[in-house]
């Protein structure tokens, strides 16, 4: 089954969902700055970060690191792109307009997409190995680090500004909604648990599934002992007091990840061109 855009923002995933050119309905949501330009430094440094507008600022990045918000659906996998997708770097502002929502963004991004690129894409579900993240104990009880939050996250109405972003201090990240991702690190004031397993299926090396069961919103501390890193020097310090990633789920939130097969979406391009330069 084939669904068009504006009806897929509601639908659930049951068959195909397509983002075309002309799915675009008058009056949707557009960001209210663009600037896409191609990178050329050759080097390897970037990032991305929030003003406190709301603006997102994309420094040498390729487009393949930010097409999947471009996808209808909550997808972790993309398939069809062109070489130049992965190897090009850009650098991206994009401005809401003011007021705009939250969830509006995935919308704006969906636009910017098909306007500044022609992006002919769709969703099909295909079965994949995939992790489910389910409570550890028998007994329900939850790991020391990992309580239910004191703070008020629920989504802000239309129209109200958006917070400020979190700082890179931890102990600030504490007592805010969302969540500070760092080396070794996940620290939240309060977040979902279906927020949070859509940030560590990289960690954990394939797609995640919430079936903890557990709503609302939770404040946690997480830390782990990361890898050392391809080329990184021999005598690069690793903190042998911190277990590994699966471990300090487990121990530290009370959550463990349970090999299963799944269904799950995958965002698969059809058509996409170089952005012109603006």
């Amino acid at each position: 089954m084939t669904r068009l855009l504006g009806a897929a923002l509601i639908a659930t995933m049951c068959g195909c969902v397509a983002v075309r050119a002309q799915d675009q309905p008058a009056g949707s949501a557009q960001f209210e700055v663009v600037s896409i330009k191609r990178n050329i430094s050759d080097t390897t440094g970037g990032g991305m970060r929030s003003l406190p507008d709301g603006t997102s600022v994309m420094t040498n990045q390729s487009i393949r690191s930010i097409i999947l918000a471009a996808s209808p659906v909550p997808a972790r996998e993309v398939e069809g792109l062109p070489d130049w997708v992965n190897t090009e770097r850009y650098d991206i502002t994009l401005k809401p307009p003011a007021g705009a929502a939250r969830e509006q963004r995935g919308e704006m991004m969906r636009n910017m997409f098909v306007e500044r690129m022609k992006l002919q894409a769709h969703v099909e579900e295909r079965e994949r190995d995939v992790f489910a993240l389910v409570v550890a104990r028998s007994d329900g009880r939850l790991g020391p680090q990992l309580k239910p939050s004191t703070l008020d996250c629920s989504p802000r109405p239309p129209g109200t500004a958006p917070p400020p972003p979190p700082s890179f201090d931890p102990k600030d990240a504490t007592g805010r909604c969302g969540g500070l991702f760092g080396q070794g690190t996940i620290v939240s004031g309060g977040i979902a648990l279906d927020s949070l397993v859509l940030s560590i299926s990289g960690l954990a090396g394939r797609q995640v599934l919430n079936r903890t069961g557990l709503k609302g919103f939770y404040a946690l501390t997480l830390r782990w002992a990361e890898p050392r890193r391809p080329g990184a020097s021999p005598d690069a310090a690793l903190d042998e007091n911190l277990p590994d990633f699966f471990t300090a789920l487990q121990e530290q939130l009370g959550l463990k990840l349970q090999a299963e097969k799944a269904r799950v979406p995958i965002f698969v391009v059809d058509h996409i061109e170089r952005p012109t330069d603006n």
